[in-house]
């Protein structure tokens, strides 16, 4: 099974804070060990973002087992609690499991009990991707017309009535460097 590297996180994330129940990625055992986690796949949605990308709304509805509804619910507010105290961000991991330096930001989580001894942690978050687009080339060389000719750049021309409203706000009125003519 191919894990995204989001997915692949909260997994290890919820596991590890959870107090390292068994883990169920498919469907769950009649007999199975619990504590337990199932991590069903996620339900998804999607939607444009901008002229570059598109986003991916995942709704995660993760079970968490064991003998109490009680147990259970302690085992998710640990991992839901967890979340919060870290500002609903999970730390994303690489191929090997190590922490890359960068982190998710989930929505705000929620807990309920599904069945006696299931308590369920309600996971969203938005996840943005680029559509595949070409690289433009960038530019290396450019030319701006009038360049070519300083001349341009050494006289200014402002028009009287904008000259003479810049002069009637300056600290420096009449200023002695101006050698136009001052309106009257």
């Amino acid at each position: 099974m191919l894990l995204e590297q989001e997915i692949a996180s909260i997994m290890a994330f919820a596991t590890s804070h959870a107090g390292n129940p068994s883990p169920y990625y498919y469907n769950v055992p009649e007999s199975f060990n619990y504590p337990a986690i199932y991590f069903p796949q996620p339900e998804i949605d999607t939607g444009g973002e901008t002229f570059r990308t598109y986003n991916m709304r995942y709704a995660w509805y993760i079970n968490l087992f064991a003998g109490t509804t009680e147990d259970a619910h302690e085992m998710a507010w640990k991992v839901l609690t967890t979340l919060k105290q870290n500002r609903n961000l999970v730390p994303l991991i690489d191929e090997d499991g190590e922490e890359t330096g960068k982190k998710l930001r989930l929505d705000d989580p929620a807990l309920k009990r599904t069945d006696e001894g299931v308590v369920q942690l309600a996971l969203t978050w938005t996840s943005r991707r680029p559509y595949n687009m070409d690289v433009p080339e960038k530019m290396v060389e450019w030319e701006v017309n009038g360049w070519s000719n300083p001349d341009i750049y050494n006289t200014v021309s402002v028009a009287a009535a904008f000259a003479s409203a810049v002069q009637a706000v300056t600290a420096n009125y009449p200023n002695p460097d101006y050698a136009g003519e001052y309106p009257e």
